[in-house]
């Protein structure tokens, strides 16, 4: 049996890099303070981040908790906004050729006396050809629709930090988060190391012996964390660990990227766009001082030029002046996260495009099975293994999700699209489900590991993406029709309740920052009907 780990190097002063920092800094706080371990982050001043990761996916809130990030002075510092959805368009279309959009809230769906509330909205609120009756399955089911119209944030002025009625995260400016991350690591005993990595020191048994620093000279490793995004610099250049592309499954490698004014400053919604282009999707990512934006697309389908002259279209006057810049995304996996004293955490793990906004999610679920899985200083191959293991199950769960969002489209207007509707591998796991959904809906059964996307998740994209078509189902055939619609009037009244108790997003956000007094009269509540098909 080893003894516990008693030096930790992180190398990378990016997002994932002090995320990686303040989380073990704070899980073995009570060992650092007695000088039983050490934690190290060396970042470089010559290498800049990518710094685009600006829309978080809902654990982002447990994690800025957990690690003791002043919420307020978080949303202030990062311009940030509430994010209470992921919401989709024209990735598929009608009958009549126009576009459809959708929501994927943050919501966990309830049963109806029992039954997935999936199968009675196909038999009640579905037209036989797979469009909704009145309101669309999101609307039926959560409350967060209504307030992204609405312009809505997720928690009363009277309440503080970390508090909200509906669950939520946020899009935020990532460079100015890896700064406060960095106050917080320091803070809570990280040694900052400002010196750029020369060389990496491989012994004899392949692990990683030491760095050599510009400034500082040699610098033992007993344990490693690779932060450094797609570089990979240790685990990949240094350690030789094999790169696996998912190009087979997924093409998006580009993106351009610009930050854009607000149409309207004081109406903020709370959530992203992903819209689907000629060759990928552009998002929108309303922050308080501006709008993240750009496109996400495949370099074998469209140039750099052409892309960037498509995104200024479709952005309007707003992109006029804009000067995108292009990011070159490496998309797949090193082949094993873990390799004997080394972790590789964040772009140097792996990376399947940026459209659920898995990248930070991943860090975060990194290190929580590193405290389970991890090593002693002995290095086991079990271990090792084990958090492999683990690793490679959630990237499996991110592409088959992923991919299910462009294999399923019924888009047929350009190459890209009929690329990868008809010419690219499908997951075996994601084929099998797709199969057996055809005849029923899912459910945690059918996942082998639901860490990210749960039933809920896949449900509101396929009915979104109109995959199911109205039917009756065995599972509630003679399901009385007045119970549904007593649940759905519940949900709507559930909604218009929210409405008028939640504060305007513009309003909460300027109350967070300090800009105006909280007012003492309600925000006017003005009922809307929210249209998504």
């Amino acid at each position: 049996m080893g003894q516990p780990i008693r030096n930790i190097t992180i190398v990378g002063g990016g997002t994932s890099g002090w995320i990686s920092a303040c989380f073990l800094a704070k899980r073995f706080q009570n060992r650092i303070k007695s000088g039983d371990l050490k934690i190290s982050l060396i970042e470089s001043q010559k290498i800049g981040i990518v710094g685009v990761g600006e829309s978080t996916a809902r654990p982002m809130a447990d994690l800025m908790r957990y690690i003791g990030i002043n919420e307020s002075e978080f949303i202030t510092r990062c311009d940030a906004t509430f994010k209470l959805s992921g919401w989709f368009n024209n990735w598929d279309v009608d009958p009549q050729g126009k576009p459809v959009s959708w929501v994927n809230p943050f919501f966990t769906q309830s049963e109806i006396e029992g039954h997935n509330p999936g199968y009675l909205f196909s038999q009640y609120g579905m037209h036989p050809g797979g469009g909704p009756v009145d309101q669309s399955y999101t609307e039926a089911m959560s409350v967060c629709p209504a307030l992204i119209m609405g312009c809505r944030g997720p928690r009363p002025l009277s309440k503080g930090d970390y508090q909200a009625d509906v669950p939520y995260s946020y899009h935020m400016n990532a460079l100015e988060l890896a700064k406060i991350l960095m106050e917080r690591g320091v803070e809570l005993g990280v040694e900052h190391i400002y010196d750029d990595v020369q060389d990496v020191t491989i012994d004899e048994r392949g692990f990683v012996a030491s760095l050599t620093l510009e400034q500082r000279g040699v610098h033992p490793i007993e344990f490693v964390i690779d932060a450094t995004g797609f570089a990979s610099i240790i685990i990949g250049k240094a350690m030789g660990e094999p790169f696996e592309s998912y190009d087979k499954y997924l093409l998006n490698d580009r993106a351009a990227v610009a930050q854009l004014p607000h149409a309207d400053p004081t109406k903020i919604e709370p959530t992203s766009h992903a819209t689907g282009m000629k060759a990928g999707w552009a998002f929108k990512v309303p922050l308080f001082d501006r709008v993240g934006s750009g496109y996400i697309f495949s370099s074998k389908f469209i140039s750099d030029d052409e892309a960037i002259a498509e995104f200024k279209a479709h952005a309007g006057p707003a992109a006029a002046d804009a000067d995108p810049r292009i990011i070159r995304m490496r998309i797949g996996k090193t082949r094993r996260s873990l390799v004997k004293n080394c972790l590789a955490i964040g772009l140097s793990s792996g990376f399947a495009e940026p459209l659920e906004a898995t990248a930070i999610y991943s860090v975060q679920q990194g290190l929580l099975w590193l405290m389970t899985y991890l090593p002693e200083n002995d290095f086991s191959e079990v271990v090792e293994r084990r958090y492999n293991a683990q690793i490679d199950t959630l990237y499996s769960e991110i592409v088959d999700f992923i991919v299910m969002m462009f294999y399923l489209s019924n888009r047929d207007d350009s190459e890209f699209w009929r690329t990868v509707r008809h010419d690219l591998e499908i997951p075996d796991s994601l084929q099998a489900n797709l199969e057996l959904w055809k005849h029923t809906m899912p459910n945690d059964l059918d996942l082998v590991q639901n860490t990210f996307f749960t039933p809920n998740s896949y449900l509101s994209a396929l009915m979104g993406k109109q995959f199911y078509k109205g039917r009756d189902y065995t599972q509630t055939s003679g399901f009385p029709r007045h119970l549904w619609d007593q649940y759905v009037t519940a949900r709507n009244q559930r909604a218009q309740s929210f409405m008028q108790s939640l504060p305007d997003h513009y309003t909460l956000l300027r109350h967070i920052r300090g800009e105006t007094p909280a007012p003492t009269a309600k925000p006017a509540y003005n009922p809307i009907t929210v249209t998504l098909d």
